[in-house]
């Protein structure tokens, strides 16, 4: 059974939609992106607009913000502190976040300040797969924590995207002092698995669209990991030749030419950065069978096979490989549709555990939304409560929609397409 969910989890890449980040807006304008750290990637289709009650005003914070082994970072304070703390961990930037003082923390995290728990965040000293930077970092942050505001009654730990798998790593390595961790939109499988997938991708393109992008053994170091010009470019390519373009999005299970172009601009991004950090190519499709395409035969016969370093590709699965070896309660929150990072990955980590006899320390639970890392902020904070009440009381969440969150319309018509569509984000990377 396991190995059918590897490979399961094989069949989507890393990076290949829009991305929805943690930091949201406030009062229709953006937040500084230090502010409260994202989960940068592409974007994609926003899920219906949702009605919900008006927000309580924020509750005040002190905010310190400095630098600690080379690491930006950042402590909130409540003004009704409960001393308790929450680490967060963020998701895959390009560069390494520096904090704003002058900026507030962000419509997600505040869910949480307003609860009375203080906030700590590193901002890595490094961008990119920055695994061992942010464990590292962040631990030392912890304890910097602990020495200026004493030692927190309990303290949690949350992240989205690459950082719910940070947080994973952390309640398996190092869960001594953590009550619980919570992982929005996380990456719950191996890191090399999920990269390995979103490189296959990458290269089933060129097979078809040879030179639109830069062949990924010499991908230049100006790269953006979003450039719009280098986007539409992709997706005008795509849009002349149709049968081909279908193959792809078929290959990665997105729904448009726009998405699948976001997907491999951004993905082109990560092979880069892993390349660079690995010192040696870390990805392998020699192997690999493409599957699941209007034409997997014409795919197969086309797309180049490349041969990893083993250096490399040890790095992927060292920064990480889940153990399931949870000694902390676990809750995971997904959208239903999530093209980046799909839910069906947290099925690797529900087997793993549950053959380890573990299970009872994890729940997932999910959201109808659609996009990366795509919860709001109010649906946040109940899967916050959810993880606490666990921990207090022991009261398990149930698996399945997180209680709150809209169920699917009464008799809705499975083949039915809304009619409308809302517009996409306005802001790339920020949910609603």
């Amino acid at each position: 059974m396991l190995g059918t969910l590897m490979a399961l989890v094989v069949l989507w890449p890393l990076a290949h939609a829009q991305v929805a980040s943690p930091n949201g807006e406030a009062n229709g304008k953006p937040q500084n992106p230090a502010a409260a750290p994202s989960t940068r990637a592409p974007k994609l289709e926003a899920s219906p607009a949702q009605k919900s009650p008006p927000e309580p005003p924020p509750v005040p914070v002190s905010t310190e913000v400095g630098t600690l082994g080379g690491a930006s970072f950042r402590i909130d304070v409540p003004q009704n502190w409960n001393h308790s703390l929450v680490v967060y961990y963020h998701g895959y930037e390009s560069k390494a976040l520096v904090f704003d003082q002058t900026h507030p923390s962000g419509r997600i995290l505040q869910q949480i300040l307003n609860r009375g728990y203080a906030v700590a965040q590193s901002g890595y000293s490094t961008g990119g797969w920055a695994i061992p930077e942010a464990v590292k970092e962040t631990n030392a942050l912890r304890a910097y924590f602990a020495k200026e505001h004493g030692t927190p009654h309990e303290v949690y730990v949350i992240g989205h995207s690459m950082g719910g798998l940070l947080a994973v790593m952390t309640l398996e390595q190092d869960p001594r002092d953590y009550q619980g961790g919570l992982a929005l939109c996380g990456v719950l499988a191996p890191a090399d698995l999920v990269m390995q997938r979103a490189f296959a991708n990458r290269v089933a393109f060129d097979a078809f669209f040879p030179g639109v992008l830069p062949d990924v053994d010499h991908i230049p170091e100006t790269f953006a990991m979003n450039d719009p010009a280098t986007t539409a470019n992709v997706e005008k390519a795509l849009d002349a030749k149709p049968a081909e373009a279908a193959i792809l999005r078929s290959l990665a299970d997105i729904h448009t030419n726009r998405g699948l172009a976001d997907v491999l601009v951004f993905n082109t991004f990560v092979i880069k950065d892993l390349r660079l950090k690995t010192g040696g190519n870390p990805f392998d499709n020699r192997n690999l069978i493409y599957t699941g395409t209007t034409n997997d035969e014409i795919l197969n016969e086309r797309v180049r096979r490349y041969e990893a370093d083993p250096k490399a590709i040890r790095f992927l699965s060292t920064f990480y490989s889940p153990t399931g070896q949870l000694k902390r309660k676990l809750l995971a929150v997904h959208t239903t549709y999530d093209p980046l990072v799909p839910a069906a990955t947290a099925a690797y980590y529900d087997e793993i555990t549950r053959r380890l006899g573990n299970d009872a320390f994890f729940v997932q639970q999910y959201v109808n939304r659609d996009g990366h890392c795509n919860i709001t902020a109010e649906q946040t904070g109940q899967a916050f409560d959810e993880l606490v009440g666990w921990v207090r009381d022991n009261r398990r969440p149930e698996p399945g929609r997180l209680p709150g969150s809209p169920s699917a319309p009464a008799g809705a018509n499975p083949t039915e397409v809304p009619k409308e569509k809302p517009a996409p984000p306005k802001n790339v990377g920020k949910p609603e």
